[in-house]
């Protein structure tokens, strides 16, 4: 229902539309910043030759080198998972892993591993024929990233409209953003998820989760509001409940 807004109503309107400006700029940032240098980075790791053999180390070189390092400590927290290495002229130091298996669960202070080196960092560690991968290491997940930069782009539009509607007198239930919200969430996940597993590529993740998320979006407002015979249907109707 329609009503006169308050001076602090609209106040409130005009702040949530503004701080749309937020998620709408980490959502730029991702598409126009953040998958274009991962891509390019992941493509020059793939391409990088070996180091020559015998030729004299930096700290940071574009061909891959093989370096032996001793184990000094690992951490195995939830939150941390780190490998501390001594014993090269550069590259010595802590890195993190994402996981505590396969390897460095296994590693113990004074065990000897190889490292792969690319750009002065450690992309990985081996040991008797067992490898584990670091952070630092490129990866081809364009789709989850895709998938993070659609829901906050999303997510924007869905805070400037409930500001625009809380400005002009027609706010929404907080039951009804709060579906709303979740399920422009899902509807980003999903399809990353799947296009990731299945290997698609990374634009299918926006092609699939924007309709996706204005299907659901339509779909909560009429089970919350319930259809009213006579009136157009659809946020084009500008209605939402009270």
């Amino acid at each position: 229902m329609t009503h006169r807004p308050s001076p602090w109503t609209r106040t409130g309107g005009a702040l949530l539309a503004a701080a749309a400006l937020v998620p709408a700029t980490v959502g730029w940032y991702v598409f126009a910043v953040r998958m274009p240098d991962d891509a390019e980075r992941f493509r020059l790791y793939s391409v990088a030759v070996t180091c020559p053999a015998g030729s004299p180390g930096a700290a940071v070189e574009e061909c891959v080198r093989i370096v032996p390092f001793t184990v000094s400590g690992t951490v195995l927290r939830h939150k941390d998972r780190l490998a501390t290495l001594d014993g090269a002229p550069f590259w010595s130091g802590t890195v993190r892993f994402g996981d505590p298996g396969p390897l460095l669960e296994d590693l113990k202070p004074g065990d000897r591993v190889d490292g792969t080196v690319w750009r002065g960092q450690v992309m990985g560690l081996e040991r008797a024929g067992v490898a584990q991968a670091s952070v630092d290491e490129p990866r081809d997940e364009a789709q989850l990233i895709a998938g993070l930069g659609t829901a906050v782009a999303l997510l924007a539009v869905l805070a400037a409209a409930l500001g625009a509607l809380l400005f002009i007198g027609r706010p929404a239930t907080f039951a009804l953003a709060r579906s709303l919200f979740f399920w422009t969430l899902f509807s980003c996940v999903m399809p990353a998820v799947l296009a990731f597993w299945v290997g698609l590529p990374w634009w299918t993740v926006p092609a699939a989760a924007v309709p996706t998320a204005l299907f659901a979006a339509e779909a909560v407002r009429r089970l919350k509001a319930g259809k009213v015979p006579g009136e157009p249907q659809g946020f084009a109707a500008g209605h939402l409940p009270a």
